[in-house]
């Protein structure tokens, strides 16, 4: 009988290989190799699930970004019916502010350094974006008609992008930015 391969799950293994190798020794040091070794996997495996180290790195990225969409549909679900406005909102930026979760820091903070020198990897940080800004539009214009609830979604996001930058540098610890993204929430929610 022909052995089923799952193959989701191998590239999830390759990428925890890689978060190790960018954990213990840094960015710089990853090959397609070394990551090949450290998964215990043949070279040809890897090249056949990724061509680059900035293709692991994308996907890397986007089974964090699809991590924190999880965590957020179950903070949401939790939340009492009705839920107001800003309970919605607060739910879902103060899951967005990264917190101390596996890999999470590593892997933002290497993907942001590439962006520098890979412009192209900018389309899968933006990806939802439009939605999220039309999502806090909406709960913000609900909660208070009276805000320009569009320059306050926009304000949101640039907090947001701001306080991702400073706690995957280390330049602020999470529970800092979450502290100013509560405050920024409250100025805008009253």
């Amino acid at each position: 009988m022909p052995k089923i391969v799952d193959h989701e799950a191998r590239r999830r293994e390759i990428a925890d290989a890689l978060w190790r190798i960018t954990r213990r020794d840094g960015w710089e040091a990853i090959t397609l190799r070394g990551v090949a070794a450290e998964a215990g996997v043949s070279m040809g495996l890897v090249q056949h699930y990724f061509r680059s180290k900035d293709e692991m790195l994308r996907f890397a990225l986007e089974i964090i970004i699809e991590d924190v969409r999880t965590e957020i549909r179950k903070v949401v679900a939790a939340l009492p019916e009705p839920r107001s406005p800003r309970q919605l909102v607060t739910a879902v930026m103060m899951e967005l502010v990264p917190r101390d979760r596996p890999n999470e820091a590593e892997t933002a903070a290497v993907f942001m350094r590439r962006l520098q020198l890979r412009p192209e990897s900018l389309a899968t940080l933006g990806a939802g974006k439009p939605d999220l800004r039309d999502m806090l539009a909406d709960q913000i214009r609900l909660a208070r008609p009276d805000t320009d609830a569009d320059l306050a979604a926009n304000g949101l996001i640039a907090l947001l992008e701001g306080l991702i930058f400073v706690v995957v540098t280390g330049q602020q610890t999470s529970a800092t930015a979450r502290a100013v993204m509560a405050a920024q929430l409250d100025h805008i929610f009253g």
